[in-house]
């Protein structure tokens, strides 16, 4: 799938589906915020969610006073969804509209969370690129 047609494919999702109709839907990610909690990061670490659009963790990692939290999703609708949704709470949160496989991250991440987004690319090449983005998106001292 072409970035163009992914990218309308994912907006046509959020656009006609409300999030407890997708199967990624959860209420709260538990296993993302056992696995986060795990690592006993500073709050002020930098933690990007990839593919978080729609999701909850974002409101979870704000409750828990995380203060350096990005979201990043090719689907600028649902990042729109998650900004109405935490309203005056997001304001500081780095909100990325973006195609993973061509994002060229600012700033490097202590953690990189993605529940579903890598699984859901099937070209050798977009993996590749993932995996590249991601080698250098992080923080080689964390």
């Amino acid at each position: 799938m072409q970035m163009k047609d992914s990218k309308a494919h994912w907006e046509n999702i959020y656009q006609t589906k409300k999030f407890p109709e997708v199967s990624w839907y959860q209420e709260k990610p538990e296993t993302s915020l056992k696995i986060i909690r795990s690592f006993n990061l500073p709050k002020s670490a930098k933690i990007i969610d990839v593919g978080g659009g729609d999701s909850y963790l974002v409101d979870f990692l704000l409750e828990e006073g995380y203060e350096n939290i990005s979201v990043l999703d090719i689907s600028a609708k649902a990042l729109q969804k998650a900004k109405k949704r935490l309203g005056v709470k997001g304001k500081n949160i780095n909100w990325i509209a973006a195609d993973i496989t061509e994002f060229e991250p600012q700033v490097h991440y202590d953690l990189w969370h993605d529940r579903a987004a890598f699984h859901f690319l099937t070209e050798a090449a977009k993996i590749e690129k993932y995996k590249e983005v991601l080698k250098t998106s992080l923080n080689k001292e964390a």
